[in-house]
């Protein structure tokens, strides 16, 4: 991926700089834009939330400034009002874990100042994806028309990226956005090929993609970009029944096998405190026993390692019986789930516990991240008959019930849509159990396939294509009576 960093042009031009104001803080609550009508613009309803009477890190969001509020960025389209602009721009970094990607959010805000065309600007490609998501994330029925004219300019900017080969790194992030987007939208097909279109570049020639990076920072949000897109393949190619295009693991040819590092911490590749004795990949994954000493993975990077767990599962489940390869992943896995954090912690790394005897909130990171492993040892042994077959797929069940009912109600909003479709494809697997199982043990699978439901209809409250999941499980279940 030679081209990746052209400095070629595209996108629309216009003029002024701005520097965007440092050291304002961001409250935590409310992804509520104010509400904007696309006819005119204006503002319709006077409150602010208590983010914008704190200030902002973007401009734009809230409109309150510690100076004067500086000009429109050139790096937005002129025609949507600025308050909007840093609103959803707001809201999208709040929102970007979620969305798997990471980034230098003063870098990126900061660059946001230059003209589209600068090579140090983000391709405005990137940018309407940022503000597609952000409307996206907001929930507000008034920004309908607006999240229809940020995914068209999304991708004719990405047309005019690829067609220049003009900072395609962004394309690739625009990309997985927009994948992102029709995934949580329920439009499966069209983010499987979107996905496709990420995949065709991003692997490409990952190891020069990341000899491109110009810093340390730079490099991260590579890495980032590239985990991202295996992630984001991986979780909808399982959802259309389709191979993982970057498949991996034991039975990829070397030749073909990822060796992109684990992604750390964005103020870690900042501060060059990543040394080459901690760039753990999917080699040590599967070979637990290689594996040295260093600071615990970051959460993005047990997320990465979770979905490969399933997606290597899933492969093996399609093949002949395997004993050693079924042996050897059921091994990596027992070892991933002895290295997680607990469901209450929080930290980029999950190091730090709840204080003692003190009820806190489940980190909806983790809730995810906990759930892989099971959901891979379930895949793994669902057709073995012997003790340790059902021993596995007994315990692994009983987990993933047990994290749904540790779930309160403020927990769901925050959930991540992925688990829905996880929770559907292991409804699948048990209804399966259930007919080959007797006795008590038929009655214990009921009653997960219940619990797991009702998890997926609450879950499709906050994410409404996810009731058409919850449909189709009813439909199994009254064909086939458990």
């Amino acid at each position: 991926m030679s081209t990746a960093d052209s400095n070629s042009s595209s996108g629309n031009s216009s003029q002024g700089q701005v520097s965007p104001r440092s050291r304002l803080s961001v409250a935590p609550n409310g992804d509520q834009p104010p509400s904007l009508s696309p006819a005119n613009g204006s503002t319709r309803s006077s409150s602010t939330s208590s983010r914008s009477r704190s200030g902002s890190i973007v401009p734009g969001a809230g409109m309150v400034w510690y100076s004067d509020p500086p000009p429109p960025s050139p790096a937005f389209t002129e025609e949507v009002p600025l308050q909007l602009r840093g609103s959803l721009t707001e809201i999208f970094l709040r929102n970007r874990d979620s969305c798997c990607i990471d980034l230098h959010v003063p870098r990126f805000i900061a660059s946001l100042a230059f003209p589209s065309t600068d090579a140090r600007a983000p391709h405005p490609a990137f940018v309407q994806a940022v503000m597609l998501i952000g409307c996206y994330f907001s929930r507000s029925p008034s920004l309908a028309d607006y999240e229809i004219r940020f995914l068209a300019q999304t991708r004719r900017e990405m047309s005019v990226s690829i067609s220049n080969a003009d900072r395609l790194h962004d394309y690739i992030r625009a990309s997985n956005l927009v994948a992102f987007y029709y995934f949580c939208k329920g439009m499966y097909i069209e983010a499987y090929q979107q996905i496709i279109a990420s995949g065709r570049m991003a692997p490409e020639a990952p190891d020069q993609f990341l000899a491109h990076s110009r810093d340390g920072v730079d490099l991260g949000e590579r890495i980032y970009t590239l985990w991202q897109t295996a992630c984001f393949d991986k979780i909808i190619s399982m959802v259309v029944g389709q191979p993982s295009q970057l498949a991996a693991g034991p039975l990829v040819e070397s030749s073909l096998q990822v060796t992109t590092p684990w992604p750390r911490l964005i103020s870690e590749y900042e501060t060059g405190k990543v040394a080459d004795s901690e760039n753990h990949s999917l080699h040590e994954l599967f070979n637990p026993s290689s594996r040295r000493q260093a600071r615990p993975d970051t959460l993005t990077a047990l997320r990465a390692q979770g979905m490969v767990l399933v997606e290597y599962a899933l492969r093996l489940s399609q093949m002949e019986p395997a004993p050693q390869l079924t042996h050897s992943l059921d091994v990596a896995v027992q070892t991933f789930l002895s290295r997680l954090p607990g469901l209450h912690n929080t930290g980029e790394m999950g190091e730090i516990s709840p204080p003692h005897g003190l009820v806190t909130p489940v980190n909806p990171r983790l809730v995810f991240i906990r759930t892989l492993p099971h959901v891979a040892s379930l895949i793994l042994f669902q057709h073995g008959g012997d003790t340790t077959a059902r021993h596995r797929c007994g315990v692994a069940t009983q987990s993933m019930t047990a994290i749904i009912a540790g779930l309160a109600e403020p927990d769901w909003p925050d959930l991540y849509v992925g688990i829905g479709h996880l929770w559907f494809f292991v409804c699948e697997i048990l209804v399966g159990i259930f007919h080959a199982s007797r006795g008590p043990t038929k009655d214990q699978v009921r009653r997960d396939v219940e619990a797991i439901m009702r998890a997926v209809r609450k879950l499709s409250m906050v994410y409404p294509p996810l009731g058409f999941r919850f449909q189709q499980l009813q439909q199994m279940v009254a064909g086939s009576p458990i």
